[in-house]
């Protein structure tokens, strides 16, 4: 039980720090090409997270196989470049308050995903988690 309280609480502390970012990242963009604001995103998120790593868990890298590099490197070409690059667009383009919660859908691909890829089984709440996700994507796409 204590483990599954730390993760939902590690998980709202994620969530507050995408809030945050998305709204300092557009008072930024006011006046700065997504493009580079990635790449300098990138740059000190990667260098803060290097530091960090080497610090703690140096240790650990000995331990993960070739095959896990490779799957890091696409989940973070993925998420941590592309997926940034066009977070930042997005709220450049219609502003946080939208581009935020269709952001938050990544839960319905990550589960369709988990699907197909790994095969998980999906349950009835998933099923009335995805049908209610597209629902608020609906919702947000047609405020004006």
């Amino acid at each position: 039980m204590e483990t599954i309280i730390t993760g939902v609480l590690f998980a709202i502390i994620a969530a507050i720090g995408w809030g945050a970012s998305a709204v300092l990242s557009r008072l930024a963009l006011e006046d700065t090409d997504p493009r580079l604001a990635t790449i300098v995103s990138l740059f000190f998120s990667s260098m803060i997270m290097f530091s960090l790593c080497l610090s703690t868990q140096f240790n650990e890298f000995e331990k993960l196989a070739v095959s896990d590099f490779l799957w890091f490197f696409s989940a973070g070409l993925t998420s941590f470049a592309a997926g940034r690059l066009l977070n930042y667009v997005g709220i450049k383009n219609i502003g946080v308050s939208k581009a935020s919660p269709l952001f938050g859908t990544s839960p319905l691909f990550a589960a369709l995903l988990a699907i197909i890829i790994l095969g998980e089984t999906p349950t009835i709440m998933l099923g009335i988690g995805i049908i209610l996700v597209t629902f608020g994507i609906i919702l947000i796409t047609k405020s004006k």
